[in-house]
């Protein structure tokens, strides 16, 4: 047998892992007021940023920071003041599976914060959830065909992958002006929040442009009389060209990642107040390619000598599952008992915390918790008071996601007002947004070589079916050619039923 393997290098995307990981980032920062002043932790956030990943052996490394921010009073607790801070982070994730030379990537979201005043000093504590993911891009050695060999049969298969071709990133800084209303009184503005959101990717010629917005909040201190914080809610579209490197893709994709904002307010004229905000945005763009192949699958000789075949199973990338929706959601919260009754809410803050998903057909249900800052007025004071509250959450979107897909929840849009004095209906929109990777399973074979073995012997048989068999699996047990016995059994269809008789008839050569 003068065998003779053609083998070939195939560009495969492989998901090699998933990674979880939680770590504790800690913040401090002097306050401005002298020492012997109490001050008082009224709310207090943070926004994460990973600045670098490396994957090491069955590990992924992350350096970041944290941007932390806190409303409190100090001294005279009836004038609302904020601080802003940053702690860098690193923390080695866990990555089953993640070698040096694999692409990884690494999300960080801030899932609670404390902060406590003391001693003339801030000092606050984040708690940060991190998701991990390792991508294999090797090229990976296939037998592809086998020639050489008298009285073969062989079975191929078509497959389709996806992969990227060409990536890149850049950075943008978002500068926009908006007109405060006049009723609000704003004294100043203390801080700001933003989340991004990519609408379209389009492009072409080594570009992809990322088209979107930012929502921006913007927390301020008012004069108006028994309303010393207010907030307003401002819009910035983005579009930037991002440069890719790499080969021409049919399909873009693009992701916004929000690295820092400052925000600040001033009299542009007589009661006029403007608020003047930028957003550094990093722009990720991708460049994704369809590509069909085809492989050898099994491989077989009716006489002579027959084959060995050695064969391996590898993931590979086909798909992308990529999908956001919003939904409004509603609550009621109870306030502790011994808490002073609510004249008038001043603002509410609500950060979801996922704990669960089902999927109904094309409905997707979330439940979890969502931690509640609550500021409001009383009757007997000008001093804001400040709740802290859970409350359990549960949704429903339009959307649709595999077990193997990260979710992502975030607050917006939040509203509360009271009912009675003891009790604050929130309103909120909650943003859902879904990421992952559809995978197959390939069989890929590496090798294959002569085996001796005694001739098959002239007969004819009625083989009967077991479940799950084929015709090529009977007709590579009996070593004869598939379309004999496709002859010999015409009213056999492609799908065998268990039991099902077919007749086999292998001819003296």
């Amino acid at each position: 047998m003068d065998m003779r393997l053609i083998k070939e290098n195939i560009q495969l995307e492989q998901p090699v892992g998933q990674g979880r990981g939680q770590t504790v980032v800690e913040g401090e920062i002097t306050l401005p007021g002298g020492l012997r002043e109490e001050a008082r932790v009224l709310h207090a956030g943070g926004m994460a940023v990973v600045d670098r990943v490396e994957a090491m052996q069955d590990r992924v490394s992350v350096m970041g920071k944290v941007m932390f921010h806190a409303l409190y009073t100090q001294g005279d607790h009836t004038r609302v003041n904020a601080m802003e801070a940053s702690a860098d982070f690193s923390y080695m994730m866990e990555l089953p599976g993640a070698q040096a030379r694999h692409v990884c990537q690494v999300d960080a979201r801030v899932e609670h914060v404390d902060a406590m005043a003391s001693g003339g000093r801030l000092n606050m504590k984040a708690v940060v959830a991190l998701y991990g993911t390792a991508m294999a891009n090797q090229p990976v050695e296939a037998v592809s065909g086998i020639t050489g060999v008298k009285d073969i049969e062989s079975q191929a298969r078509e497959m389709t992958v996806k992969r990227t071709v060409a990536s890149g990133e850049g950075e943008t800084l978002l500068r926009e002006e908006f007109a405060l209303p006049q009723g609000l009184a704003i004294r100043e503005t203390l801080y700001a929040t933003a989340y991004p959101q990519v609408t379209e990717v389009n492009g072409g010629m080594g570009k992809a442009g990322v088209r979107g917005h930012v929502q921006l909040e913007a927390v301020h201190a008012s004069d108006l009389p028994g309303k010393p914080v207010v907030v307003t809610r401002h819009t910035l579209p983005f579009e930037q060209a991002v440069e890719l490197k790499g080969e021409d893709g049919e399909m873009l994709r693009g992701r916004a990642v929000v690295r820092d904002v400052a925000v600040a307010s001033q009299e542009t004229g007589e009661n006029e107040r403007t608020l003047r905000a930028e957003v550094l945005l990093t722009l990720q763009g991708w460049a994704d390619r369809m590509e069909h192949m085809t492989l050898l699958d099994d491989a077989y000789t009716t006489a002579g000598e027959d084959l060995r075949l050695t064969a391996r199973e590898v993931h590979c990338r086909v798909a992308d599952s990529m999908a956001q929706a919003a939904e409004s959601g509603k609550t009621m919260l109870m306030l502790p008992e011994g808490t002073p009754p609510v004249r008038s809410v001043l603002c509410a803050f609500a950060s979801p915390v996922l704990t669960g998903w089902e999927q109904t057909g094309g409905r997707l249900t979330a439940e979890g918790m969502l931690e509640i800052t609550l500021l409001y007025m009383t009757d007997d004071s000008d001093e804001p008071v400040h709740v802290q509250q859970e409350e359990p959450f549960r949704l429903t979107f339009a959307a649709q996601a595999g077990e193997q897909d990260h979710l992502t929840l975030t607050c917006g849009d939040v509203e509360a007002s009271a009912i009675t004095s003891d009790r604050v209906e929130m309103r909120y929109i909650m943003h859902l947004d879904i990421s992952g990777v559809r995978e197959e399973t390939a069989r890929l074979v590496t090798d294959a070589l002569p085996v001796a073995t005694g001739a098959p012997e002239g007969s004819i048989v009625l083989y009967f079916t077991q479940p799950g068999e084929t015709l090529w699996d009977i007709a590579k047990r009996y070593r004869v050619p598939v379309k004999e016995i496709r002859e010999l059994n015409p009213e056999v269809a492609d799908e065998l039923q268990p039991g099902q008789g077919v007749v086999v008839w292998h001819r003296m050569k």
